[in-house]
């Protein structure tokens, strides 16, 4: 297991164009799982590039376990690599694929079946060790670059978008299958989405990244709950934007939901933006003795969960998620009800 540290990692095109990535800075220790999420063009391929030696570096350090590793060739840093495209050999076996790696490293042919074979049973392809690429499935053709990424043990794991071209279903499947997998092996993972659903669900840590700059990074749950601001708030899930005003002595903000502690002293009287996820919400029978009126402008019925969209006298508009026990449909008046630790502060961008 390996150690990954970026140190003001930057790579940019020219003095006319912003930096692809600016001086990013990050810890990454050995066998964590680490997602780097966000929307295309925000620098997260390029930051797994520099990693990989595919892309060179501008300024800065990239380091595995403290030796700087920045300008040494993609062939001598030991990683291995999981393409969107999955980059299969269709001429060659599954087996023939993952030897591939090891002959050109000149592995003797000992070593090489018996690190091929334990690989393949790994992925669970043993079964499909001589098919070729196309007489396999995506999910098996994943399996196959995943193995053939893992069987010359590399230092570290990369992978960019690995999934993206499987249907959803299958994406849930491998989702499970990765993150397993990784569990078992404990290598240094680094995968690049711009997927929220794969970052939360697979990663120890995920990393949110907004044109070049990293603006937030932590656990999912953190990264969820308790967003640094509006970008990241509105990026990962759905949220509610709850305006307030700081309530002196600058320690509590207050909104329509009630009273809620700050992360750290504000000036009272201040405006303060609040998020508040809309599975946090409660809905009430109009006749509740607690929560606020709120009337129904539509109703979105997906199964388990409902998603619904309501009004307040005030004409403001909010977002609920409920558990799906009877869908209520527009008019249908309602109170919401919201415990007030739900809100959380945000800074603005």
């Amino acid at each position: 297991m390996t150690r990954v540290t970026l140190t003001r990692l930057t790579k940019s095109y020219g003095p006319a164009i912003a930096p692809a990535v600016d001086a990013i800075s990050l810890d990454i220790p050995s066998g964590e799982f680490v997602s780097l999420l966000g929307p295309s063009g925000c620098g997260k391929t390029t930051t797994l590039k520099m990693l990989a030696g595919f892309e060179d570096l501008t300024s800065g350090t990239i380091a595995f376990d403290g030796q700087d590793v920045g300008h040494v060739p993609a062939e001598k840093r030991d990683i291995g690599m999981v393409f969107q495209n999955y980059a299969l050999f269709p001429h060659m076996t599954v087996r023939g694929n993952l030897a591939f790696g090891l002959e050109m490293r000149k592995v003797p042919k000992a070593e090489m079946a018996r690190r091929i074979d334990a690989t393949l049973d790994l992925v669970q392809l043993t079964a499909l060790a001589d098919r070729y690429p196309r007489q396999l499935s995506g999910g098996q053709q994943q399996r196959v670059a995943i193995g053939r990424a893992l069987v010359i043990e590399p230092r570290i794991l990369l992978l960019d978008e690995p999934l993206a071209n499987l249907d959803a279903k299958l994406r849930e499947e491998m989702r499970v299958f990765i993150r397993d997998l990784q569990r078992r092996v404990g290598i240094t993972t680094i995968y690049v989405t711009h997927d929220q659903a794969e970052a939360m669900t697979m990663s120890d840590r995920v990393v949110v990244m907004f044109r070049g700059h990293i603006a937030q990074a932590g656990p999912p749950a953190e990264i969820y709950q308790r967003p640094a601001s509006r970008s990241v708030a509105g990026f990962v899930g759905q949220v509610n934007l709850v305006e307030g005003r700081v309530a002196a002595p600058g320690t509590l903000a207050e909104s329509r939901f009630g009273t809620t502690a700050l992360a750290a002293p504000r000036a009272p009287g201040a405006p303060v933006t609040l998020a508040l996820r809309p599975e946090a919400i409660d809905l009430l029978p109009a006749d509740a003795a607690q929560g606020l009126p709120a009337r129904v402008i539509a109703g979105f019925d997906s199964g388990a969960i409902v998603d619904y969209r309501l009004a307040f006298d005030d004409g403001s508009e909010i977002e609920v998620k409920a558990i799906n026990r009877g869908l209520h449909v527009p008019g249908t008046a309602l109170r919401l009800a919201v415990d007030p630790a739900r809100l959380w502060p945000l800074e603005e961008d």
